[in-house]
């Protein structure tokens, strides 16, 4: 009878022992379930569609045009549940391409939740000017000396060229070989008339066109304003330099 009372004490001790040790960890895994349920990871693929589309509009390039390789998010942790919107920002005047770092604020419902940092090589493609063949030094560049070429700008210096509108017309400062991109240090503005130069200036009005000889009083560029003189009259006018054989007198 004895060992019978023992005997009871025994698993009675056991049982209260046991069932609030065993109980303890299903209480931690049901929190656990619900706090996984009130967050949410922002997943990869998010924020490098967010990286692209952000290039596209500030480069003004399409995504044909843009490759991104070598993509980083760094320090992104879960967020409370709710609407995910991210906002990224440019440090500075960041180049955006090659080795690009962005910053991007997360929001949720409104609210700023977390920062990360977004960071990628990129390369840009598009098309940029360069000599159809060797240049020398004080040479005036023609439109026949120079071609587009759609090539990877991500390692080209930020001074490269884009239209040919802008090289036709200047003097190269130094010898450049074929096939060089041209940049904007290697050019210098020339003008395309001189003091003494002989032109015509030019006048029209109402379809009325005016034509007589003129001498060149100033150095002038292209679409430069410069002092000429009517060779008939000696009579001195303000003209525009049109090109190296014609001025043109504005009303």
């Amino acid at each position: 009878m004895v060992k019978n009372i023992h005997i009871m004490i025994f698993w009675a001790c056991f049982w209260g022992i046991c069932f609030p040790l065993n109980a303890e960890p299903a209480a931690k895994k049901t929190n656990k379930a619900a706090i996984n349920q009130t967050c949410q990871s922002i997943p990869e693929a998010r924020f490098r569609e967010c990286f692209s589309k952000y290039l596209c509009r500030h480069l003004e390039k399409e995504q044909s045009d843009i490759i991104i390789s070598r993509f980083k998010v760094l320090r992104n942790r879960p967020v409370p549940a709710g609407e995910v919107s991210i906002r990224l920002l440019q440090k500075g005047k960041t180049k955006l391409a090659g080795y690009v770092r962005l910053n991007a604020i997360i929001s949720v419902n409104g609210i700023v939740k977390n920062r990360v940092q977004l960071v990628a090589w990129v390369d840009v493609f598009e098309s940029v000017v360069c000599a159809s063949r060797d240049l020398k030094r004080k040479e005036i560049i023609k439109k026949g000396d120079v071609y587009l070429e759609r090539k990877n700008i991500s390692y080209l210096r930020a001074d490269i060229i884009g239209e040919l509108s802008k090289v036709v017309g200047f003097m190269i400062k130094h010898n450049v070989k074929a096939d060089t991109c041209l940049k904007g240090w290697m050019l210098k503005k020339s003008p395309i008339v001189k003091k003494g130069d002989m032109v015509t200036i030019l006048a029209e009005s109402d379809g009325l066109k005016v034509t007589v000889p003129g001498k060149v009083l100033d150095k002038g560029y292209s679409g430069e304003i410069i002092r000429v003189q009517n060779v008939m009259t000696k009579k001195r006018l303000y003209a525009r330099v049109i090109n190296n054989l014609t001025v043109k007198v504005d009303f």
